[in-house]
């Protein structure tokens, strides 16, 4: 049942030890049966029932230093017993991916102990890690997900006062251990883990950071694309289905690497690249759904993901001299639009918005109609191709972009709709610019009828007719009544938002009272745009007859220059 909790705590015995529990206890769910469980007090106890009962595998694992046992009086007078003092305790458990009988332990006292038959017999291995002192606190022991013998180990002395950074690794099961620690790795370290899928690819959390390693730890470079430099991290995990790194810090902090299948594909061939990019999957259209109803204060819920998919490119060498641009380009070698290129050496990375801006379009105060506004389509399916031009080289790749795989209309119906919304997409922004310029023709004719250079009568007659039929054609155009509640009416501006607005909300074919709307819509905007063409071929003998009298013409915006402003 929902929000019931069940305590799994394993409890003492008559007549055996009391069971020592770190304040940290570690609790581990096996890499190979997600029924047997693992917690460490001074003894590793072992359940094959998801908690239900527990058995003692081994021996007390720890020193069992006395000293170290010591609970010491707060001012002299009573014990400090909150069990945060528990010392000589088990602190890191972990169960080998590649042998459910080998195990690896961890003590905050200092030992390293693993099994190879499932815990009948244990060996430290501690006395083998070189220039290490003893007793120090480990915090984390990492099997290899390929090889059995393998295994890492972090180990933080800060509790005493070592700052040191000890890291290590074993190929024999402990019999020798070798650092693997370099002068990239700044603070003390409190865990490692290593890649699923590439075996020399590993994450190392220190007092300071994450830092990672593509060399098996040869050498490390420090993480910090949205990951704060000084952050003190503690716990990392890989969910291996969507290859994200999860990172757990010390100030309660979770962060999300959403993708390390990058750090995966460097080789040392894309390493000594000018420009390589990265393979790409096909690009999704992922389309909405009814979301749930509205669950009071105290939900929480993550942003949705980003409208954009990320093209990525590794260069040895950052970009310093001539140009660099980035332009997408359709698969018929249509050029769609230009972007910012990242330059840095490394990986870098180019949103592609997969949904078009917004369109320009004229005012309104209808609330449907702005809600139309907002819902550009997005890019149609098909093939892709991106260019980046790194001074006189040109690298390109090719993508394709295409419906989530759960959509169930079918392409013929999913192309209807999508040229069904880019018509009134265009519209759109073609009813706006036209209403811009009908606005400023009818300004820049009611300006000169003031100046005294304007004296004909007749002429006076005919700019004032001309600014006027433009100011009420404009008007025509878009309903500015209401105030997005109430008294709110439509004209075509409205019209075409409001039913862009109806066909975006459904990715299937559009029903046909859309297409009867749509084709009607198209009507009345092809009357508008030959009205707009006669207003402009009456501008030709007004603007020689203004040239005549020495005033400046009767100018409008391009669309060009409407569409950029």
């Amino acid at each position: 049942m929902d929000g019931q909790s069940k305590s799994i705590k394993p409890l003492n015995k008559k007549g055996k030890p009391e069971y020592r529990f770190n304040w940290n206890t570690p609790i581990q769910i096996s890499s190979n049966n997600s029924e047997r469980l693992y917690c460490g007090a001074q003894y590793l106890m072992m359940s094959m029932d998801r908690g239900e009962s527990w058995e003692q595998i081994s021996p007390d694992l720890t020193t069992n230093d006395p000293e170290r046992q010591r609970q010491k009086k707060s001012g002299g007078l009573s014990i400090d017993n909150s069990t945060a003092e528990n010392n000589t305790t088990i602190y890191a458990i972990a169960e080998s991916p590649k042998d459910e009988k080998v195990i690896w332990v961890g003590t905050d006292d200092g030992n390293v102990q693993v099994t190879t038959d499932g815990g009948k017999n244990w060996t430290n291995t501690a006395a083998n890690i070189p220039d290490l002192p003893k007793g120090l606190w480990v915090s984390h022991v990492e099997p290899s997900h390929f090889d059995r013998n393998t295994c890492y180990v972090t180990i933080d002395g800060h509790k005493s006062g070592d700052k040191a950074t000890y890291v290590y690794k074993t190929s024999d099961l402990g019999n020798t251990w070798t650092s693997i620690v370099t002068d990239e790795i700044e603070g003390y370290a409190h865990a490692i883990i290593e890649d699923v899928e590439k075996s020399s690819l590993l994450f190392l959390g220190t007092e300071f950071g994450l830092h990672i390693s593509l060399d098996g730890g040869m050498s490390w470079k420090r993480f910090e694309n949205g990951i704060p430099p000084k952050v003190s991290v503690r716990m990392m995990a890989i969910q291996a289905r969507e290859s994200a790194l999860v990172i757990a810090t010390h100030g309660r902090g979770i962060y999300i690497i959403d993708d390390i299948s990058l750090l995966r594909a460097i080789t040392p061939e894309v390493a000594n690249a000018t420009l390589h990019f990265f393979e790409q999957d096909p690009i999704l259209i992922k389309y909405g759904r009814l979301t749930a109803p509205f669950g009071g204060a105290g939900n929480f819920r993550g942003a949705n993901p980003s409208g954009a998919t990320a093209i990525t490119y590794f260069m040895k060498k950052r970009h310093t001299f001539g140009k660099m641009t980035a332009s997408l380009f359709d698969g018929a070698g249509n050029h769609i639009k230009d972007l910012p290129a990242g330059k840095s050496a490394g990986i870098n990375i180019i949103n592609i918005p997969i949904r078009l801006p917004l369109p320009k379009s004229a005012p309104t105060m209808n609330r449907t109609a702005l809600g139309g506004s907002l819902t550009p389509p997005t890019l149609a399916e098909g093939d892709y191709i991106l260019k980046i031009k790194k001074g006189k080289q040109t690298y390109e790749t090719g993508f394709q972009i295409m419906a989530e795989p759960s959509i169930i209309y079918s392409a013929t119906d999913r192309k209807l709709a999508h040229q069904t919304q880019m018509d009134l997409y265009n519209m759109t922004e073609q009813l706006g610019y036209i209403y811009q310029a009908l606005g400023e023709m009818s300004a820049a004719a009611n300006d000169r009828l003031i100046l005294k250079e304007i004296k004909k009568k007749r002429f006076v007659e005919e700019l004032k007719i001309f600014a006027n039929a433009t100011k009420e054609l404009q008007s025509s155009l878009v309903s500015l009544e209401g105030d997005f509640y109430v008294d709110e009416s439509s004209s075509l501006r409205e019209d075409i938002s409001t039913l862009a607005l109806s066909i975006s909300q459904y990715p299937g074919k559009p029903s046909q009272s859309q297409l009867d709307k749509k084709a009607e819509l198209t009507e009345r905007m092809e009357a508008v745009v030959k009205s707009f063409e006669a207003y402009k071929a009456q501008l030709e003998p007004i603007n020689e007859q203004l040239l005549k009298r020495k005033v400046n013409p009767i100018e409008f915006s391009t669309f060009e220059v409407y569409k950029a402003s």
